[in-house]
């Protein structure tokens, strides 16, 4: 999805890209439900979609918007919530799945005269020493950085995400909900056609007894461990399990190679901001590689590399840290403190500033800028 976009971004700019995709997707039929993995488009990246062409070749049906958002512990009655209307906002975000954001992104990118795309690509292997710049948006494991040599900090949570695409009774809303427990987050979110995507964040060892489960025998084990907000699971669509790990890149570029997205960063997926950060990434590259261009300076002139990570890894390191101290702080045992985290929520969701600082943060990937939420600076 990342390097899609940048090329069709890069594209409208007449910069020519070659853009090399191993697996594209599968055609999306109009009836059938929505795919496994989808992910939360947040304003910026909606507003980023629509100034590269690609919303429009969104199809609608396969949207699905969420005004609200509610976070409590299982320990307490604290709740942090968030409303769209509250805020005068039309929604908090956007829920889509992965497989159509990227063949959208494909589609529209072939548009653009100077790309040249090539699916499925043979080899994503490429002689450097051919190329002004080679980006490397090849995933977490990116064969392309670690040919370069560059070095990551990684971890793994020791949690593996369960995700379920269902049809509830009653059915999904516009509202999105996470529960934390001492196992692990579990969470719902509102997809299309009245879908939903569960999220259960369990043990390894827990996620494999979880799908080797029958369909019934699964969809019962949901209906008890999940909440009551929940409901009744109607039909399960998908089901599916993936470690939880973050990654680091230690440099985003060396010589003519520079990472983006998950070849750049991996951070936990509980506030669904992976791919916002991607695009962000994209954004700020194609920026800095249409000023190389406009300068007449080669693509991958160092200060226009050494720009592009000085712009992104400040905002990549805190969104990772923020995951992470989530991650430490819902899933440590606390004992008797336990009541604090859930007194900790109640006070955050009657925080005032704090509450429109996180809200901002999460809505348009800003700690400190021009716009307003809810009527107020961000000077407050």
């Amino acid at each position: 999805m990342v390097g899609a976009a940048l090329a069709l971004d890069l594209g409208r700019h007449q910069v020519p890209v070659r853009l090399l995709e191993a697996k594209p997707p599968a055609p999306i039929d109009a009836n059938e439900p929505p795919r496994l993995r989808v992910s939360a488009l947040n304003r910026r990246s909606i507003d980023y979609l629509q100034t590269i062409g690609a919303w429009e070749a969104l199809k609608p049906q396969r949207l699905a918007d969420f005004d609200s958002l509610s976070t409590w512990d299982i320990s307490g009655d604290g709740r942090l919530e968030f409303s769209a209307e509250e805020l005068g906002l039309e929604r908090l975000g956007t829920f889509v799945e992965n497989e159509h954001l990227q063949g959208a992104l494909l589609a529209t990118a072939t548009e653009q005269k100077t790309v040249q795309l090539e699916t499925p690509a043979a080899s994503l292997t490429v002689q450097r020493d051919e190329y002004d710049l080679v980006v490397a948006a090849d995933g977490a494991r990116s064969p392309l950085r670690e040919k370069a040599g560059i070095g990551v900090w990684a971890g793994d949570y020791g949690q593996h995400a369960v995700v379920a695409t269902v049809l509830t009774d009653p059915p999904a809303a516009r509202a999105t909900w996470q529960r934390f427990t001492p196992d692990g987050p579990q969470a719902l979110l509102p997809l299309a056609q009245g879908a939903a995507s569960l999220v259960w964040y369990v043990s390894p060892a827990k996620a494999k007894e979880l799908l080797a489960l029958s369909e019934a025998d699964f969809i019962a084990a949901f209906e008890t461990a999940f909440p009551p907000e929940l409901g009744r699971i109607g039909a399960l669509y998908g089901r599916g399990a993936f470690p939880i790990r973050r990654l680091h890149a230690k440099r985003y570029w060396q010589d003519n190679l520079v990472l983006v997205g998950d070849s750049a960063h991996v951070i936990h997926p509980l506030a669904g901001q992976g791919v916002n950060l991607g695009l962000r990434d994209a954004r700020a590259l194609a920026e800095q590689i249409v000023k190389a261009r406009d300068a007449g300076l080669p693509l991958s002139h160092p200060s226009m590399l050494a720009a592009y990570e000085q712009a992104r890894r400040p905002d990549n390191q805190l969104m990772q840290s923020i995951m992470t101290g989530f991650h430490v702080g819902f899933t440590a045992s606390l004992g008797p403190f336990s009541p604090l985290r859930s007194w900790g929520l109640s006070l955050a969701g009657h925080g005032g500033w704090l509450k429109r600082a996180v809200l901002r943060y999460a809505l348009d990937g800003r700690t400190n800028d021009h716009h307003q939420i809810d009527g107020h600076t961000p000077t407050e």
